[in-house]
């Protein structure tokens, strides 16, 4: 008689475990293909690609994603008992948190030397006012800022109108179309209405602000991911190329990640804000968990910023951005 000891496991145990473990492998394939092919396009075509396909996988697939897919990569391993296969996850997961975020800087230096009053600028899209606007107005009233170019902001209604009087009394409010509205304590002059690209807006209004005049810009560009930027973009750094005159700034909805190559001819003409002072984490959407820099500020020679700072609000996907900057006036 044979003294080995019965295996009392049910018969149906053995094809589930097997079952289990063959879907864990299965998702580690795949897992490890989406990874491979995010890399290689971040380091070769990026949004460059005349496939749309493929800008859509490069911005579905940022730094952020990457190094999170990395260590569940390695968790996965731990659990195929791969232990070398842990170790080189982790490794390519700390690569590419070293590596996320460096791009190259586009800072340029005033040339003016008299500096103005230092002042403040919020940048929001407030998606429409989806938690309701009142949630917006509160918010937006504690960053007591000076200019608030606000994206996705509702149409011009006379109760959308009286909404915004009624919140900010002490400043200037335009509805400048597109669901864009510029709030500033400053005066409004003249407005220029146009495209960028075929998706894209902006708006361009003159203010003068305690004697100091320049002009800000406010954009929205489409968000689909696989709508080429390109024209939008290059469109911008001929608006810049026009208004090199007097102090400028910009600052919009672009839908396009911050390291895109795509900004390299506005980067040759401008500044961006966070480049030039930010301060903590920077992608702004989507909220709770922000993955894409997809709001920014910008400025001509004309304007220096000092700090660069995102908020955190449930009000909208997106986080509000706040900068202080100063007009560069030239010298008498």
């Amino acid at each position: 008689m044979s003294s080995k000891p019965h295996d009392l496991r049910p018969a149906h145990a053995f094809p589930l475990a097997i079952r289990g473990r063959g879907l864990i492998r299965a998702f580690y394939v795949w897992a490890c293909l989406i990874w491979i092919v995010g890399v290689i396009v971040r380091l070769t075509v990026r949004d460059l690609s005349p496939s749309t396909l493929l800008t859509a996988f490069h911005y579905a697939t940022p730094t952020t994603v990457l190094f999170l897919l990395a260590f569940l990569l390695a968790a996965t391993s731990l659990l195929l008992r791969a232990p070398r296969q842990f170790c080189s996850w982790c490794l390519l997961g700390m690569i590419v948190a070293q590596s996320a975020g460096s791009h190259p800087l586009g800072v340029i230096n005033p040339t003016a030397q008299q500096a103005g009053p230092e002042r403040t600028a919020l940048l929001w899209n407030v998606c429409h006012g989806r938690m309701g606007w009142e949630q917006v107005i509160s918010e937006l009233k504690t960053y007591d800022a000076d200019v608030y170019t606000l994206i996705e902001a509702g149409k011009p209604t006379e109760e959308m109108r009286e909404m915004w009087k009624r919140g900010f009394p002490e400043h200037d409010v335009t509805f400048l179309g597109g669901e864009m509205v510029l709030i500033t304590r400053g005066k409004t002059g003249d407005i220029e209405f146009g495209e960028l690209g075929t998706r894209g807006q902006y708006r361009l209004v003159e203010l003068n602000d305690a004697g100091s005049e320049y002009k800000v810009m406010l954009v929205d560009i489409h968000g689909r991911p696989n709508y080429c930027r390109r024209p939008s973009l290059d469109r911008l750094a001929e608006l810049l190329d026009e208004n090199q005159s007097m102090p400028l700034l910009i600052a919009g909805d672009f839908n396009t990640p911050r390291e895109s190559p795509l900004f390299q001819p506005v980067a040759e003409r401008a500044h961006n804000a966070y480049d030039a002072a930010g301060i903590g984490f920077q992608p702004t959407w989507p909220w709770p968990l922000p993955l894409l820099t997809l709001d920014q500020v910008w400025g001509n020679a004309g304007i220096r910023f000092s700090s660069c700072e995102t908020g955190w609000s449930s009000a909208s996907d997106h986080r509000p951005v706040l900068v202080r900057y100063q007009c560069m006036n030239p010298e008498p």
